[in-house]
């Protein structure tokens, strides 16, 4: 009696299961890749940020305009989040240097600030950094919630230990208002009044000249 009607269907679900196993753990292997990738993203956008406000400081500081402001905490802080690599240290510390911004900006003149010429260029740069930076905070979350549900779903699970399945942190610091967004704002303000001043004297003037006529 032949056995080989026995071992095709034996050889046929081996064979799929198989497949299916390497097809899991490649898809785990891209999540995994993908979040990676999503993560660097994001440390590009953290170090813009940082080396920006580290020149607005040095700029600040360089114009004598930091004679009173708490800066030693920013720059504290600018140290921590360089050092911070992993999703959840520079969660830890971006919030941190939130804190110390949000102190800064409520005993500094930010509109004498934003309209210093040799603080528009890092305040944009800072300005930039926080615009991009919670799209890619979002992508990295996205990213790794995926990755970490997809590592202990069936069966991907029976694949995980062999595709160094590690959960992913979120990264979600606190989303304090930013020191770009207060210059940003002292200096809108600062340009509407300086506008508003010259519509007045503009006035002022066609008054006096129909006076004069």
């Amino acid at each position: 009696m032949s056995i080989m009607p026995i071992l095709v269907p034996f050889v046929v679900l081996a064979t799929g299961f198989t497949t299916i196993m390497i097809l899991l753990y490649r898809n785990l292997q891209r999540l995994d890749e993908e979040a990676g990738d999503a993560w660097r993203r994001v440390q590009e956008q953290r170090t813009a940020r940082l080396d920006a406000s580290l020149r607005l400081l040095d700029a600040l500081d360089a114009a004598g305009e930091l004679a009173d402001a708490p800066t030693a905490d920013i720059r504290q802080a600018l140290a921590a989040c360089r050092g911070a690599d992993g999703p959840e240290a520079a969660t830890e510390a971006d919030s941190a240097l939130a804190r110390a911004w949000r102190s800064f900006s409520a005993v500094a003149d930010m509109r004498r600030i934003a309209a210093l010429d040799c603080a528009h260029e890092a305040i944009g740069q800072l300005h930039e950094a926080d615009r991009l930076l919670p799209t890619c905070e979002r992508l990295y979350n996205n990213a790794a919630t995926m990755y970490n549900n997809a590592g202990v779903t069936f069966p991907a699970l029976l694949v995980a230990r062999r595709a160094h399945y590690a959960p992913r942190p979120p990264y979600r610091p606190q989303h304090l208002r930013s020191a770009s967004e207060v210059a940003s704002a002292a200096d809108t303000e600062a340009r509407r009044s300086l506008s508003l001043s010259r519509s007045r004297a503009d006035v002022r003037g066609l008054l006096r000249d129909k006076e004069d006529e």
